[in-house]
């Protein structure tokens, strides 16, 4: 049965790549949408800084320009089954627009995390090298991990190892049964840092990262662990991550950039999220 679910997974990986030479995984009019709640809104579009790409030593790293020596918070993306990182070039792009530098890879099976600290360690030599487009431009003391899907679980497994990771986004995990039968073991029972559990509604996410899967999860993590966990209504498992993205970069804006105006989508007396249709069965622990 084993067998089967790495045949399966296999599958999976090649599918995936051949339905993304036909149709791009994120297009870059993705967040073009009009959403009703300011914070979700603001955050959708993207920020203020210009973006410029640069691949160094097989890592893919968008970087914002900047006119003046400053150092930016550094996010580190983990691929779902069978993607590269420029298959999410749009949601990089995105991000690095609100003050990020965003780094990733081409690895395909990113679940147990190693690729995501090797990303980590390049962009921090780079940081030192000053012959690279990143020298001097990483604050080491905010690290960001995220990813999708398989790449949810590889993001885990980076934060579990590299205690240099500071907060954690994690969309579409999938669900512990089905991780072991593709043997990704992940466990987010030693995760210490400010974590966000993402997921939709629709079919075949329902398959793959249900509600009972993201509230175990949820409960999973240390009782001191800052949490909060919902789901995208009507969402499907390959749109989560950018059709989420804006709370995601509020997410990472709040607690890598000290923002204000993002805490506000999550704390206080009435946080965004809980009154966004867009969002179901909204759980949070920040205090």
């Amino acid at each position: 049965m084993d067998v089967l679910w790495r045949i399966g997974e296999r599958l999976l990986r090649w599918g995936t790549r051949a339905h993304c030479m036909v149709v791009p995984s994120v297009y870059h009019s993705y967040n073009r949408k009009q959403y009703a709640c300011p914070i979700e809104q603001k955050y959708h579009v993207n920020g203020t800084y210009t973006v410029t790409y640069h691949a160094i030593d097989g890592t893919h790293a968008f970087i914002p320009d900047v006119a003046q020596e400053q150092t930016f918070a550094l996010v580190v993306m983990v691929n779902g089954t069978g993607l590269k990182a420029l298959d999410y070039a749009p949601v990089f792009e995105h991000l690095a627009s609100w003050g990020f530098i965003v780094v990733g890879n081409d690895d395909y099976s990113a679940w147990d995390g190693r690729s995501a600290c090797a990303s980590l360690d390049i962009a921090l030599q780079h940081n030192d090298n000053n012959s690279s487009p990143l020298y001097h431009l990483i604050d080491h003391l905010r690290i960001g991990v995220a990813g999708h899907s398989q790449g949810a679980i590889g993001a885990i497994n980076a934060a579990s190892a590299d205690e240099r990771f500071r907060v954690l986004y994690a969309a579409s995990c999938p669900q512990t049964k089905l991780a072991r039968r593709l043997r990704w073991m992940y466990s987010l029972r030693g995760i210490h840092i400010h974590t966000m559990l993402s997921a939709g509604t629709w079919w075949i996410e329902r398959q793959i990262s249900p509600l009972a899967s993201l509230e175990r999860l949820a409960k999973e993590l240390p009782a001191s662990t800052p949490m909060l966990m919902g789901r995208l209504n009507g969402i499907e498992h390959r749109y989560v991550l950018h059709q989420g993205d804006a709370y995601m970069t509020a997410w990472l804006r709040y607690w890598l950039a000290n923002d204000s105006l993002a805490a506000r989508a999550f704390i206080g007396t009435a946080p965004e999220i809980l009154n966004n249709s867009r969002w179901i069965d909204v759980k949070i622990a920040l205090e």
